[in-house]
């Protein structure tokens, strides 16, 4: 279990989930592990009894919804929606939808109707067998007592001896014991007394009652002496879908004592007719009478109860009511009338006097979704919206109520949108300036026409220009009539430092385009300070018109390259002009230094066409791009998902391995060697590998001729690296033992192979190639039966590529050209025979 189950103890329950918690039950299940399992690995963990009693409760809560949702039914449905359907169905009746049930089910409330002790004792309380006494005298005279009420129904007072309370409130019982003890205090008697006296109530006793009849438990229980009927109906469940809630009966000592409507209770909250119990009390529930279903548009849907003398008025009342869309003036009703149901309307002015009856059904329609004397206008007008037709109404009396036309408002046609009986529509068009100025017969309103005031920007395209080029802000700009080139410049935050302001072009759509023709085309000159001057109208702007501000040929930004390693002055150094070469950077480095190795110099050139990466390492990124998808020791990883976690480690594991074979790959090679020359000199953190190149260059040739085809010229970012002089030479790929090894003169490239163990299996001999230290590359020749291996220098690394794995045949491949050949062997001794 320790190893199968979590760290307790550094869980934090309240900080859980109830997704956490579920996982972990399932991982647990899934080992064989029950919750008592759990709790006592989690206490021999050493966590507290009560986090486990708060991990126990969250574990409950979550197993009782399972439960509750698995026999709910698929969607839930609220007691509104329930209803609606046993008008509509006739399902069946659930406790839920019957008002008032669920109220006294003891599982439906936190506290519900549990009597409360922490009450003042009721003045009408009649003390018994069982109560306990608390009489405190104080004043001239103290003295306290406790005592409780024998079977016999006094208490005995010390040098008081009995007496006798069984019967008496507590006001009653106070005078009693008050006249009792006067006969020896005599402080508590005349006018002005120096002692006095209280009495109260102690612990209190138990009384017991019988509920009969339709409840869920039946049966006599014991309760507090405090208790009510509601207390009585809470403890014993509440009542059953087949019980009343509007005649609950007491007998007391065989005699009927009170009847109990739950209803004055629930709809007015009136509670006179609980009465306290008292022992012995009988308390009857009998089944329902009279019960009615209402839905619809009523605040409270469900299934009541009615009295004999009850009409559909109090069902109204009962229900809370019609809602804010309820239809009042009339509710339908289906009513069991014989062998088949019947359906009526009831209006109104019948509610007071109809009487409903057992299983009738009332539903409470909506108003229609419609409206009766509503007209809309929509568009350029000031108060847009739903306007009432009030007597006749025409279409300009609609746009003086709405605050007249706005000023982009298209005056030459507006429509009106009318809505036909059978709901199709018409379309009637209107001239909107003549109409405003009464120059054109007006329109009569109907109801649900919609008046369409037109925008004139709604009715083409939106206007626009665009500036790009060497702007602050450049984009697109609103148009606006009378623009010049200066205007919107300054909207695009003016020029920058490299702009030219001469040369400014302005593309220009063609209104008219002739064949082979896209656009015209303006170059303007302007102040660079964009001052306002009398020439700024010389050029206006249209619409869509795209101004292209041009770098000016002259401005230059400063561009750099760096030196580094065996020179006198290596770093950053600007670039002079466009030509400067690498004979002139070294010039300026103070030139070589008497360490460095001419022969190994290097050239670092920025591209972006070097990002190769092998199979191997996209197979990495992969896969641990799929791992940090699961956070390490999450405890709510599934089963599967830390299996898969298992299997992802394992797989990278065995791909560390294989990269051990990919040393012989060009690619792998180049990179190797670049972060090498990275790793010796410090100032390329700014270099990435992936985009970047080493360049060979023959440093020898460009000191002893400037004019030499290795002088290049340089470009921004350059690196030129000078190295110390090498004295080894590496050796890499598909060799016995990869190594390095000092490097001897005027020695063979199979020497350095043989120090190295010589060539490994797969190894690729014919393809055995050498990088100098400069970044030049010579690979071995071969000429009929003879190879030539390139010549080794210092600083030089040997390759030795792997030759690919081979692929075996499946036995199944085997099996099916075998097949294939002997089918085929078949076929042709058939023809043979048939040819005979």
């Amino acid at each position: 279990m320790a190893q199968g189950l979590p760290d307790f103890t550094a869980i934090k329950v309240d900080e859980l989930s109830d997704e956490q918690i579920q996982s972990m039950m399932q991982k647990a299940s899934s080992m064989g592990y029950s919750q008592q399992d759990l709790f006592a690995a989690a206490q021999g963990q050493g966590v507290s009894l009560t986090e486990i009693s708060k991990l126990g409760q969250r574990m409950n809560k979550i197993q009782s919804s399972r439960v509750s949702r698995a026999e709910s039914t698929p969607t839930e449905r609220s007691s509104r929606t329930n209803v609606e359907a046993l008008i509509s169905e006739n399902q069946p009746l659930l406790p839920s939808e019957i008002f008032g049930l669920a109220i006294f089910q003891n599982g439906t409330a936190k506290n519900g109707f549990v009597s409360s002790l922490n009450i003042p004792t009721p003045e009408n309380y009649v003390l018994g067998a069982g109560d306990e006494i608390f009489i405190d005298i104080y004043g001239i005279s103290e003295q306290y007592y406790q005592a409780e009420i024998n079977p016999e129904g006094s208490i005995i007072l010390e040098n008081f001896g009995p007496i006798f309370l069984s019967g008496l409130n507590v006001k009653a019982a106070e005078a009693k014991i008050k006249n009792k003890l006067a006969k020896v205090i005599t402080e508590l008697e005349g006018d002005s007394p120096s002692t006095f006296i209280s009495v109260t109530l102690g612990r209190i006793k138990s009384i017991n009652i019988t509920v009969v009849g339709e409840v869920a438990t039946p049966g006599t229980y014991t309760l507090s002496a405090f208790s009510t009927v509601f207390n009585a109906l809470y403890s014993v469940g509440g009542v059953t879908e087949n019980g009343t809630l509007r005649n609950i009966k007491v007998f007391r000592e065989d005699k009927l004592v009170a009847q109990l409507d739950a209803y004055d209770f629930l709809i007015s909250g009136d509670s006179k007719s609980n009465i306290r119990l008292q022992s012995n009390d009988v308390i009857v529930i009998d089944p329902y009478t009279n019960r009615i279903i209402i839905g619809g548009a009523v605040k409270r849907p469900a299934i009541y109860e009615l009295k004999e003398n009850e009409s559909l008025s109090d069902l109204i009342r009962y229900a809370g009511g019609f809602n804010e869309n309820a239809f009042s003036e009339q509710i339908s009703v289906v009513r069991n009338v014989g062998k088949e149901k019947v359906v009526a309307d009831v209006f109104e002015n019948q509610y007071a006097v109809f009487t409903p009856k057992p299983g009738d059904v009332y539903q409470v329609k909506q108003v229609l979704d419609r409206f009766s004397n509503r007209v809309q206008i929509k568009g350029a007008v000031f108060r847009p919206g739903q306007y009432s037709i009030s007597g006749e109404l025409t279409a300009k009396q609609l746009i003086e109520k709405a605050d007249g036309l706005k000023g982009d408002a298209s005056l030459s046609r507006a429509l009106i949108i009318r809505t036909n009986p059978d709901l199709s529509t018409e379309t009637i068009s209107i001239n909107l300036k003549d109409l405003m100025d009464g120059t054109s017969n007006d329109v009569q309103l109907q109801r649900e026409d919609v008046v369409q005031i037109f925008s004139i920007y709604e009715l083409k395209e939106e206007s626009y220009v665009e500036v790009s080029g060497e702007v602050n802000s450049g984009g697109i700009f609103r148009f606006s009539n009378d623009m010049t080139v200066e205007d919107i410049l300054i909207l695009a935050g003016g020029f920058k430092s490299s702009a030219s302001e001469s040369k400014i072009e302005i593309t220009r759509r063609y209104g008219d385009a002739q064949v082979g023709n896209v656009s015209e085309v303006f170059v303007v000159d302007v102040d660079r300070n964009l001052s306002l001057n009398s020439t700024d109208k010389a050029f206006e702007l249209e619409p869509f018109d795209h101004i292209i501000v041009r770098k000016n040929p002259n401005f230059f930004v400063q561009k750099f390259v760096a030196i580094e390693g065996e020179v006198v002055y290596p770093g950053n150094y600007a670039i002079k002009n466009q030509t400067e070469r690498i004979s002139s950077l070294l010039e300026r480095a103070g030139g070589l230094n008497k360490y460095a190795y001419i022969e190994g110099a290097t050239l670092l050139r920025k591209t972006e066409f070097h990002s190769e990466i092998s199979n191997i390492e996209q197979k990495v990124q992969a896969l641990e791009a799929l791992l940090n998808r699961y956070a390490e020791g999450d405890p709510s990883l599934s089963e599967s998902e830390l299996a898969q976690v298992a299997r992802l480690n394992q797989q990278l594991d065995e791909l560390d391995k294989q990269n051990l074979d990919t040393e012989g790959d060009p690619f792998y090679a180049k990179k190797e060697r670049l972060r090498e020359i990275v790793q010796r000199n410090a100032l390329f953190g700014d270099v990435q590998l992936g985009n970047s190149d080493a360049i060979g260059i023959d440093l020898k040739k460009i000191i002893e001729n400037p004019k030499s085809k290795f002088n290049l010229i340089l470009e921004e970012g350059d690196v030129l690296v000078l190295p110390k002089q090498q004295e080894t030479v590496r050796l890499r790929g598909r060799v016995l033992y990869p190594t390095t090894v000092v490097y001897e003169s005027n020695r063979s490239l199979k020497h350095f192979i043989n120090l190295a163990g010589g060539f490994g299996n797969r190894a690729q001999r014919k393809n055995t190639y050498v990088i100098y230290a400069n970044g030049d590359v010579a690979k071995t020749k071969r000429f009929l039966f003879f190879k030539t291996y390139p010549r080794v220098s210092p600083g030089a690394e040997i390759i030795v590529p792997s030759k690919p794995p081979k692929l075996p045949f499946a036995i199944s491949e085997v099996v099916g050209i075998t097949s294939g050949l002997a089918t085929l062997a078949l076929l042709i001794s058939q023809i043979n025979f048939s040819g005979k």
